[in-house]
């Protein structure tokens, strides 16, 4: 489509105070001339309830199918107010049942298809949804018979050729009206610490700083978008919806890493690519030629922060591009923090950047207090992106808002420049006695990064015997194209961050090194996290299984106690905002 008629939709759509994340499809129908161009294109087919199968949409088509969907819904006696949890297969389908259940003025609830069908089962029994909506993809990934019982189901697995029977859409009252503070979706947290919570999203809040993409994303006339985050994070949702309003070229992953994203990358040419730090991560030991993704002028992070080493070889492969590390969260609605980094020019050690313009950001004592520069203490957010909460439980999100800002759960402080940086998760924080000042996961893993012969990294706090004592547990994936690296080269480089710069010795029991086996994959999450409290609930049976010449796991597990450190050179004491400061 011509950039000119493109500029024209553009600048309608940003001047209408009605357009929001629940009725962006029927206001972009509105606003194009053209509404027959083909923009989205499929990594897979989706098949739709008439049973035909689409790699691609134009408007007029994306329009249809979720007509289609909505009449779908309808026949299934699903009504406006009603909570739909959608737990899908990869790809489209999620965006498609979203867009279908908001122009019915229903919600939502995105379910990811990865999440296992027990915790699926349980997030909507404790928040009493009671219609589940699967596939094909998601029936035969998981036996949900044996989980769900009696939950009310829909088959949303439709087949190539069937059309399935269809009710007629009262054309005086679809697409229905949407407002200010409706609620248009529930997505779950990651669910690392636990059951997931369900966190709202409004049709006004969750659009605050994507008006703005209207007049800033597209840099060029040429610009094409490829994304690989997941449709049932409120991210994949967010950048789809930029595409839409954009008539922005993009292709939509199923696949989200390894081998396969990058050959469809490099098919497809985009000049953008958003995507979450694990696609990134496997694009560094994919052994890929440098500027392999030459196309690429963008690549856009959001969620957890990436590892620096991690960027370092993506540029690499995309050497005019600038990578934006977005630090956020669901509960966020869009990312507060922003840094760029380029060839060459990587940001500092676990910074996250400046906070966007629309957020107010301070890190918190506590007691709700803001702590001044260099002190580490809570990340607080106060932003029109924020959400509005979590469903069903005012206690919790009462408990979240500190001073009137939002907690992330995040460690960091704020350096005098303005600039912040992200210390840890605060559940991860190993605050040990034995070493006398708090351990920060991150920040360990950020260090020991810096070794060529390490691809990957998880330091996680363990029990430590009777005692509440946690010791620090380093799990290590040596990089396959690099030399052996033993446990003990591991644990002295280890031993020259920040905490135990200027220890003059160790307690027994107080840092242990493990070098994963090949084949061994550490338990992950729905959205490919690793989940460091099954790791703390597991490693005392790794141990003894290692003790007892298992290695089907780790290859390698050495205590502090057992290594010779002898040699390891004196370095002096430095406090947690000189080592960030020189890291």
């Amino acid at each position: 489509m011509d950039i000119a008629v493109r500029s024209e939709a553009w600048a309608k759509l940003y001047n209408d105070p009605e357009l929001g994340a629940g009725n962006f499809l029927f206001k972009a129908f509105d606003a194009y001339t053209d509404t027959e161009s083909i923009f989205l294109h499929l990594e897979k087919p989706y098949i739709s309830p008439s049973g035909a199968s689409h790699t691609s949409f134009s408007l007029n088509t994306l329009c249809e199918v979720v007509a289609q969907l909505a009449a779908w819904y309808v026949q299934k006696d699903v009504k406006q107010g009603n909570y739909v949890c959608l737990y899908l297969g990869d790809g489209i389908a999620s965006f498609l049942h979203f867009l279908a259940l908001n122009s019915l003025a229903c919600v939502p609830v995105l379910i990811n298809g990865n999440l296992r069908p027990d915790i699926a089962a349980l997030y909507a029994d404790l928040n009493r949804f009671s219609v589940f909506v699967h596939d094909r993809e998601t029936a035969t990934r998981w036996q949900l018979d044996a989980v769900f019982g009696a939950t009310r189901r829909l088959d949303a697995g439709f087949k190539e050729g069937v059309v399935v029977p269809l009710a007629d859409l009262c054309k005086d009252l679809w697409p229905a009206p949407r407002h200010a503070d409706d609620t248009i979706m529930i997505c779950h947290s990651s669910g690392t610490t636990g059951v997931p919570k369900a966190v709202l999203f409004g049709h006004a809040q969750f659009f605050n700083g994507k008006r703005e993409r209207l007049q800033s994303f597209v840099e060029d006339p040429s610009d094409k978008l490829a994304t690989a985050m997941p449709t049932t994070h409120a991210a994949g949702i967010s950048y789809l919806m930029t595409a839409v309003l954009l008539q922005l070229p993009t292709l939509s992953l199923n696949t989200q890493t390894g081998p396969m994203v990058a050959t469809l990358l490099a098919s497809f040419q985009p000049t953008i690519v958003t995507a979450f730090p694990q696609t990134y991560a496997s694009f560094a030991e994919a052994g890929l030629p440098d500027a392999y993704f030459k196309s690429i002028r963008r690549f856009y992070n959001t969620g957890d922060s990436a590892h620096e080493a991690h960027i370092a070889q993506l540029l690499r492969l995309a050497p005019d591009a600038r990578f934006t590390d977005m630090f956020g969260a669901s509960e966020l609605g869009m990312s507060q923090f922003f840094k760029v980094s380029t060839v060459g020019s990587t940001t500092s050690v676990r910074s996250v950047g400046k906070p966007a313009a629309y957020a107010h950001c301070a890190i918190l004592a506590p007691d709700g207090k803001e702590l001044p520069d260099g002190t580490p203490g809570y990340f607080g957010v106060h932003s029109p992106t924020v959400t509005p909460g979590y469903y069903g439980q005012p206690h919790l999100t009462a408990m979240t808002t500190l001073n009137g800002y939002w907690l992330t759960s995040d460690v960091g402080l704020r350096m005098a420049d303005g600039e912040f940086i992200h210390l840890d998760r605060a559940v991860d924080v190993v605050d040990s006695f034995i070493i006398g000042k708090p351990a920060y996961t991150l920040l360990l893993e950020e260090h020991l990064l810096k070794l060529r012969d390490i691809f990957d990294v998880t330091v996680v706090g363990i029990p430590r015997g009777p005692t509440r004592e946690e010791a620090l547990l380093i799990l290590v994936r040596p990089n396959a194209a690099a030399n052996a690296i033993s446990a003990e080269q591991i644990l002295r480089h280890t031993l020259q961050c920040y905490p135990f710069q200027g220890m003059a010795s160790l307690p027994e029991y107080c840092v242990c090194i493990g070098i994963l086996e090949p084949d061994f994959v550490l338990p992950l999450g729905s959205t490919g996290k690793v989940l460091k409290r099954v790791i703390r609930d597991n490693f005392w049976a790794w141990q003894r299984e290692f003790d007892e010449q298992q290695r089907d796991k780790l290859g390698e597990l050495l205590w502090n106690q057992d290594a010779d450190l002898s040699l390891l050179p004196s370095l002096p004491a430095r406090s947690l905002l000189e080592y960030v400061m020189t890291a």
